[in-house]
């Protein structure tokens, strides 16, 4: 069995954090490159349409991302290129995605590629996607 889970409905369950993940990024649903007041606003209008039963979609925590990510996974982006994030979700999203994560004018991004996070311009329209989620991480329990 598969740690992301497909819910068939548009949505994937990470067994391990207990994380809903969208299967599409935000350029994936709108066709178009978005900065991260526009990805906020994406998040509101998807728990409004309650997205795969949902009303509590957001931007996604540096920690949250970070878990999707892993150098042994392979997908690909919307050029072809390798990104490390599991086969379920829907291929040729963005390369790297908003968390929530601001300092001024600036926004946390976090590469998909290198498994990196870095400060962009928060307004910066691209190319820049978000992979919204839901729910609270929950930890590893060591026994």
């Amino acid at each position: 069995m598969s740690r992301f889970n497909d819910n068939q409905d548009g949505t994937i369950t990470d067994t391990e954090t207990s994380l809903t993940w969208q299967k599409k990024d935000s350029r994936q649903l709108t066709g178009r490159w978005m900065h991260l007041e526009k990805s906020q606003k994406l998040a509101k209008e998807q728990s409004d349409a309650k997205t795969g039963g949902f009303n509590d979609w957001r931007v996604p925590k540096l920690e949250d991302i970070k878990t999707i990510y892993d150098k042994s996974f392979s997908n690909r982006d919307f050029g072809n290129n390798e990104i490390h994030i599991h086969e379920n979700f829907e291929k040729g999203g963005a390369d790297c995605c908003w968390t929530d994560t601001i300092n001024g004018e600036r926004a946390m991004m976090f590469s998909l590629v290198k498994g990196r996070s870095s400060w962009i311009n928060k307004l910066g329209d691209g190319p820049f996607a978000v992979r919204l989620v839901r729910g609270v991480r929950q930890e590893k329990s060591n026994p």
